[in-house]
């Protein structure tokens, strides 16, 4: 699977996945663009490594992309940023002519417990994790639509699912797979395709987290093997794919089997009786849009009723 011809944009490349990210598309052939706000002091769109501190993350990736004969721009901006987003997407247009894969991993993560968590806090969260990525997206979308081509990956995270002193992360990353579950319908005629990732790897961002006994077995492999497939040409869309410790599944948000109800019997009592047959009633249905549930609501009832529907 090779990459030649094409220009990749990773956020957070500075470090961790981002890094890894980066360095494995450049392997394979793209043009790399390297994003991060590691000097938030430096207020303007860097595209040379002229403002980039000596020990800098995104130097030290930019010099592992040179030593594979790669080719990379850097960026330091912060994803929050319409202005200087918009400024490096013009500079990349007028350089490389085009965007082909836009990987939004830029994040961050703070744990608190609820009651302590400050307005500010919560906003900041969202601002990076959801806004940024929000931003990202809009500013290439069109030159994506011009190509009748484009691979955008979402990065998300396992506490999706919920984790204690959480709740900012887990409701950032969340909407963002409401973006992708959204944003696919509307780049399939346009040849654009849209999924997530839910990665887990040793970074400076987990390794806390982790015990040193199962350490060593959340290396980056499976991660960045799963990244490359979602910005291949044979990628599938609309796609939540979660990757750790050589295991890949596919995450869908499903509807368990639903109980009908004569409307004279639908009552919080009945529901509260019948709680157990509802609670994971089997078969399972993954809806492919909230028009294709409503649609299965609707002949549901109509058969219910004995109504056929044209």
């Amino acid at each position: 699977m090779r990459f030649e011809g094409q220009v990749a944009v990773v956020t957070g490349a500075a470090s961790g996945l981002g890094r890894a990210y980066a360095i494995a598309l450049a392997e394979r052939g793209a043009r790399v663009v390297l994003v991060d706000n590691e000097t938030s002091q430096t207020k303007d769109v860097s595209s040379s490594m002229t403002n980039i501190e000596p020990d800098s993350g995104l130097q030290a990736c930019g010099a592992a992309i040179n030593a594979l004969g790669g080719e990379f721009k850097s960026y330091i901006l912060d994803v929050t940023s319409v202005d200087d987003i918009n400024a490096m997407v013009d500079d990349l247009v007028q350089s490389w002519g085009r965007v082909d894969i836009l990987i939004n991993n830029a994040g961050i993560h703070k744990p608190c417990p609820f009651e302590q968590m400050s307005a500010s806090s919560w906003k900041h969260h969202l601002d990076v994790d959801l806004n940024g990525t929000f931003y990202m997206t809009k500013a290439v979308w069109p030159l994506m639509k011009r190509q009748s081509y484009g691979r955008i990956v979402m990065s998300s995270a396992s506490s999706i699912y919920g984790d204690m002193y959480e709740t900012s992360f887990s409701a950032s990353k969340m909407a963002v797979m409401g973006l992708v579950n959204s944003l696919h319908h509307e780049g399939a005629e346009h040849g654009i395709k849209v999924n997530s990732i839910i990665p887990h790897a040793v970074t400076s961002m987990t390794a806390d987290h982790l015990a040193p006994t199962v350490r060593p077995l959340f290396t980056k492999t499976t991660v960045t093997a799963t990244m490359l497939y979602l910005c291949s040409s044979k990628s599938p869309s609309g796609e939540h794919l979660l990757a750790a410790a050589g295991g890949i599944s596919h995450a869908a948000l499903v509807e368990f089997n639903p109980r009908r109800f004569k409307a004279e019997e639908c009552t919080p009592e009945v529901i509260t009786e019948r709680w157990h047959e509802l609670y994971h009633a089997k078969p399972v249905t993954a809806h492919r849009s909230g028009e294709a549930q409503v649609l299965a609501w609707a002949k549901a009832s109509a058969n219910q009723r004995r109504i056929v529907l044209e």
